[in-house]
């Protein structure tokens, strides 16, 4: 989930320092239209095309004057964070990109810091919202509107890359023709450490089921396939750890739709669902930092809790069965369209445990019924269903939870080149 902060924010003005001013509302005219395709298309044999060096396509980028990858980053208030996110990105082994940084009204310093790194670097470029979009959401749409690359990575501000990251995801994805470089991990710092350094020690993490590749893979371009994969867990909706071929994202009109939560995973969704290539890597490029400000991480009562788990059931699943819609398998087979639904409110349903065990059965069906009423009126047997299902996700969390402090006590971890 994106762990960009949700919540209404106040316009900086920054004097003196240039910028471009972009409304952060689609127009009719520039949006992205929902025209999604009913099948994936035929992909070529199930082989990588011979080796492309990353040097060639970075000349012909640089000729042509166009960035061979396009970063977009969001930011909001990263001001404890941004600078070594920045230069974890202007570091990197692969040189040919071009860095769009999309603010939302920060009411810190994070536009002064990035500024000051854009003055000696002309690949790094700021972009502000007129106005707060209030989630991480239309940020990406703004960037992806801007970018210029070949390909596109997602990158939050407060995380970082490994120095090699791009020049590993981009040579696969040349090697392979890929749509979609897919990797299954990321770096965690030990002991949740924020301020990362050569001292720091990570391990790795991954909350994707079904085992590890060991080397580079051609996903099956089954539908059908793919929909169980995704509902099992084997794909896993981060998009901040994977590469994206630019053309097949404006083909496909693919954009972030503005959720209070999982607007990340939906989109990886439909990802799956019109990529014809998708290439599953063992590589590692990505570091997760804790941050405690995160809309994941910070603390909100059950009430805000109940409120994005209903807006995620009720607006995430129009949104789903609407892309599902323009699809003939959806229509034909109903038992995989309500697969990635379940998939999302279980995966809210885990997140928002949290909270749970802090109120009375009775309470907590309370707090239920209220926020749901306006949706569904006194219909018992839908809350007879939300009853059940927080019971049995209960106890999925708190298997969750001892997942998690095991990672947490492991000792030593795996080394990164920062």
């Amino acid at each position: 989930m994106s762990k960009h902060k949700n919540k209404n924010r106040s316009k900086l003005s920054e004097q003196g320092i240039p910028e471009l001013v972009v409304e952060n509302k689609l127009s009719a005219e520039n949006a992205p239209l929902p025209q999604y395709f009913p099948q994936l298309p035929d992909v070529p044999a199930d082989k990588p095309s011979e080796p492309s060096a990353v040097e060639n396509i970075s000349k012909s980028a640089a000729h042509s004057h166009l960035p061979t990858v396009s970063i977009i980053l969001p930011m909001y208030n990263s001001q404890r964070y941004i600078k070594s996110c920045l230069m974890s990105v202007i570091n990197q082994t692969f040189r040919d990109f071009e860095l769009i940084c999309v603010d939302d009204c920060s009411t810190d310093d994070t536009v002064k810091i990035v500024s000051e790194l854009a003055k000696n670097d002309k690949r790094v470029k700021i972009v502000k919202h007129a106005k707060n979009s209030g989630g991480a959401s239309e940020p990406r749409n703004t960037g992806i509107r801007m970018s210029r690359g070949k390909y596109i990575a997602f990158l939050d501000s407060d995380d970082m890359y490994t120095k090699t990251a791009l020049e590993e995801l981009v040579g696969v994805a040349e090697k392979w023709r890929a749509d979609v470089v897919h990797t299954e991990k990321v770096y965690f710092p030990e002991n949740q450490t924020i301020d990362v350094t050569p001292e720091t020690k990570f391990t790795t993490f991954s909350k994707e089921k079904g085992g590890f590749c060991k080397e580079p893979m051609l996903e099956t371009n089954d539908l059908a396939k793919r929909v169980q994969m995704f509902y099992k867990g084997r794909f896993f909706g981060w998009v901040h750890n994977k590469l994206y071929r630019r053309d097949f994202i404006m083909e496909k009109n693919l954009h972030f739709d503005k959720l209070l939560t999982s607007e990340d995973i939906i989109f990886y969704f439909k990802v799956l669902c019109t990529a014809p290539r998708i290439v599953r890597v063992p590589n590692t490029i990505y570091i997760y930092r804790h941050n405690p400000d995160s809309i994941t991480r910070k603390k909100v009562s059950i009430e805000a809790s109940l409120h994005a788990l209903t807006h995620l059931m009720i607006e995430g699943s129009k949104v789903l069965d609407d892309f599902m819609n323009g699809f003939e398998f959806f229509k034909k087979n109903t038992n995989y369209r309500q697969l990635p639904i379940d998939y999302i409110v279980q995966q809210h349903l885990i997140w928002t445990q949290r909270f749970f065990d802090k109120y009375s059965t009775a309470q907590l069906n309370g707090l239920v019924r209220k926020e749901m009423q306006p949706y569904c009126g006194d219909f018992t047997p839908f809350f007879a269903y939300i009853y059940s299902a927080i019971h049995t996700y209960r106890r999925k969390i708190i298997n969750y939870n001892k997942e998690f402090k095991e990672l947490k006590a492991k000792v030593g971890g795996e080394k990164v080149e920062k």
